[in-house]
């Protein structure tokens, strides 16, 4: 009976030891690691990760894993296979542009999926001159150039629009640069509402930082 209980023993540790250097496999007969699932994995209640590790390696074989708020749906995010990556820059380069400014630029960037913000802007006379000022329509005098350049929601596409303040025009046509970020929403960004305070007429004040809304 004794010697029974050794061969046991023996090969209990064996089968052990052979489990943690092979990983453990669902799915898999020859894992790679630890433990390799090959399939779907459905959790119910919360998943907790005590000490997932720094992974310092190269981003080419890496990739986010996100939620789906639409589904719940944990996922793998993939930039190279996505129409946008999670923050993206580009250049608008808009030429010929009337001496009034640009009113209305469509995009064609969702805004149910993204969120654009304007973060510079280069302004060149046409034919890239460098002289260029801001007038009144029907005078000749100029004035200190002042814009505003702001991206805005039209049926649910961003615009971009960028024009003299003041009811100023521009003294020839334009060729305008404008740098924008483009944000994927429910991933990087969260939108608080409006915080409004009463200054009283006084030059500073104390405000609290914007709580974010996680979904």
């Amino acid at each position: 009976m004794k010697n029974i209980l050794i061969l046991i023993g023996i090969i209990f540790n064996c089968s052990s030891i052979s489990a943690q250097i092979n990983g453990v496999g669902i799915g898999t007969s020859t894992p790679t690691h630890t433990l390799e699932v090959n399939g779907n994995l459905k959790l119910s209640g919360n998943l907790y990760m005590e000490n997932p590790g720094t992974y310092t390696g190269s981003s080419y074989d890496a990739y986010l894993l996100v939620r789906d708020n639409n589904d719940k749906v944990i996922k793998r995010y993939v930039p190279a296979t996505s129409a946008f990556s999670a923050i993206n820059s580009a250049v608008y380069y808009l030429r010929n542009v009337n001496p009034g400014g640009l009113n209305d630029f469509n995009t064609g960037v969702s805004a149910t999926d993204y969120y654009m913000v304007i973060g510079g802007f280069i302004v060149r006379g046409e034919n890239d001159n460098s002289v260029v000022s801001l007038t009144q329509p029907g005078t000749l005098n100029h004035y200190v150039p002042l814009y505003s350049a702001r991206s805005f929601i039209q049926n649910g596409i961003w615009h971009i629009k960028f024009t003299p303040n003041n009811g100023r025009v521009f003294n020839l046509k334009l060729d305008i640069r404008l740098s924008v970020s483009i944000y994927r929403r429910d991933m990087l960004t969260t939108v608080n509402m409006p915080i409004t305070y009463n200054m009283n007429g006084n030059t500073s004040g104390n405000g609290s930082a914007p709580v974010p809304v996680l979904p």
